[in-house]
């Protein structure tokens, strides 16, 4: 049931007014309040004008102002559209992401799958050959060949150790050389 209306009385400008509000009384005084003051406010800027003209003024101005907060309403309304596009823009981009992500994910663990196998049969190739060289050492039969010292891990450099190389290195790394250009 519909609450009945309230009859509240208010002092706009120099007149008194007997206003009815549904519900909430003190709202009703609040409005008839900033009325007052807008109507006082036009007074004092403008002395000269009578009541009627000082209310005319002050309804203008706060027709005024509510344009601007519709304005102001209007485009915060945009704002936030404009906002929610590009939440949903960037949330497909981060969802496209996550699939490349996942995409680049998998051939890595593919091709680093790919490295231990060929890493293995390097190892296991590096074995044979080192068994393939010391059957030949004893047989007599690689003898123009040079015959490995190392295996194949150990022979492999870096840049380190390319910087590194001491006096004694260089040195053996000639005598090689010169083993090599004899068994030739």
């Amino acid at each position: 049931m519909k609450s009945p209306r309230k009859r509240i009385k208010v002092r706009i400008g120099k007149m008194t007014y007997s206003l009815s509000a549904d519900d909430d009384v003190e709202q009703m005084r609040d409005i008839a309040a900033t009325a007052d003051a807008m109507i006082e406010q036009v007074s004092k800027q403008s002395p000269g004008l009578n009541e009627t003209s000082a209310s005319v003024l002050a309804l203008v101005n706060a027709v005024s102002m509510m344009q601007d907060a519709y304005e102001r309403t209007r485009l915060a309304y945009a704002e936030r559209d404009t906002a929610l596009e590009a939440k949903d823009e960037l949330k497909a981009e981060l969802s496209r992401l996550r699939e490349q992500f996942w995409s680049m994910k998998k051939d890595l663990l593919y091709y680093r799958n790919l490295c231990d196998v060929y890493e293995s049969k390097l190892a296991e190739l590096a074995s044979t050959i080192d068994t393939d060289f010391a059957e030949d050492g004893r047989t007599g039969k690689g003898r123009s060949r040079r015959k490995r010292n190392k295996p194949l891990e150990e022979l492999q450099t870096t840049i380190d150790d390319v910087t590194d190389l001491s006096d004694e290195s260089v040195e053996i790394i000639h005598e090689q050389e010169d083993e090599t250009k004899e068994a030739n």
